[in-house]
């Protein structure tokens, strides 16, 4: 412990100004203050509720909490609370013993037990039921909870850390979360800014996400793109403009979809010339057509993932692979 509160004395002292954390990116004002709070937190043990709106990066400021915490030797195990079925959710969380459901042929261990000595993120926690609340509440507060079908109690020592892009307050007004549960995990918030508030990052995140996604040399974003990326709303966030420069970079064109109306921002408008046909892959084609379409959806849906699988006509389990698979989880 005493080495990690000395890790984080110089890395506060050097923070300012500071253009990255992690995986993060960002040296505005707002980002500072995002990099204070996650050296706060990693200094506990304490439950973290991360506030931001979808694409603004919660799950790297969950790992970043994780990783330069007590526990960063332990696992990292996070789960999407909307993406389980609600009749699979509590052999999910406690695992399950043979014979305790059809289907069950053997044990299986559920993710409290993957996350023994380490950290469970529950993203979009507001979508699990009361019932469940209830009995994940019993877990985080002793450590203990039960298997379905078993009669044993299992113990886990594990961190939790939620993140949501709804006001849980909210939920509770409304009863669909229980107030002991809000509590429990509303002991440190963090609240991400969307990316059109700290748009003084736009050139860092660019310049950052033609690094990875690029060739061997690096890409050179004309400044009539730059402008547009600039001046764009960005509802999707810093996911957005990931999967943005992502299009860019295949089709040689600049397309800026906000609320699900096309507006094409760049003169690079897919002329024969600048569209290169004979240098693209056929396969990454079709999987950027993919991720298009469904992050277009999903912002005219305000990313409400379930309504978003019913408009596009696929079953809810394949619409999450899909988005896993695209990476726009």
């Amino acid at each position: 412990m005493e080495h990690l509160l000395k890790e984080n004395i110089q890395l506060r002292s050097s923070i300012k100004e500071r253009s990255r954390f992690g995986d993060i990116i960002g040296k505005s004002s707002a980002m500072q203050e995002v990099y204070e709070l996650i050296l706060k937190a990693s200094a506990t043990d304490a439950a973290v509720a991360i506030y931001g709106e979808s694409g603004t990066g919660k799950e790297l400021v969950a790992r970043a909490i994780h990783d330069m915490g007590d526990r960063h030797d332990g696992a990292f195990v996070p789960v999407n609370c909307g993406a389980i079925p609600e009749n699979l959710l509590e052999s999910e969380f406690f695992g399950h013993r043979r014979g305790a459901f059809t289907g069950a042929q053997i044990d299986k261990n559920g993710l409290l037990d993957l996350a023994d000595g380490g950290t469970l993120l529950l993203d979009e926690v507001g979508e699990l039921s009361l019932s469940l609340q209830v009995k994940l509440l019993r877990a985080i507060e002793g450590g203990e909870y039960i298997p379905v079908g078993g009669a044993k109690t299992r113990k886990s020592d594990f961190r939790i850390i939620s993140a949501t892009n709804k006001n849980l307050q909210e939920l509770v007004n409304k009863g669909l979360m229980r107030d002991d549960f809000f509590y429990r995990l509303q002991v440190i918030p963090i609240t991400l800014p969307p990316l059109r508030e700290h748009k003084e990052d736009i050139p860092l995140l660019v310049d950052h996400f033609l690094r990875i996604n690029g060739n061997s040399k690096k890409p050179v974003i004309p400044s009539k793109i730059m402008e547009a990326l600039m001046n764009y709303g960005w509802p999707g966030n810093v996911r957005e403009l990931q999967n943005v420069l992502h299009r860019y970079l295949t089709f040689k064109r600049l397309d800026l979809i906000e609320m699900g109306n096309p507006k094409l921002a760049s003169s690079h408008n897919g002329s024969t010339e600048q569209f290169a046909p004979e240098g693209l892959n056929f396969h990454a084609t079709v999987k950027s057509f993919e991720k298009d379409l469904i992050l277009k959806v999903l912002q005219s849906n305000q990313w409400h993932k379930a309504k978003a699988a019913s408009m596009l006509g696929l079953p809810r389990r394949t619409f999450f692979r899909k988005l896993k698979y695209l990476g726009l989880t």
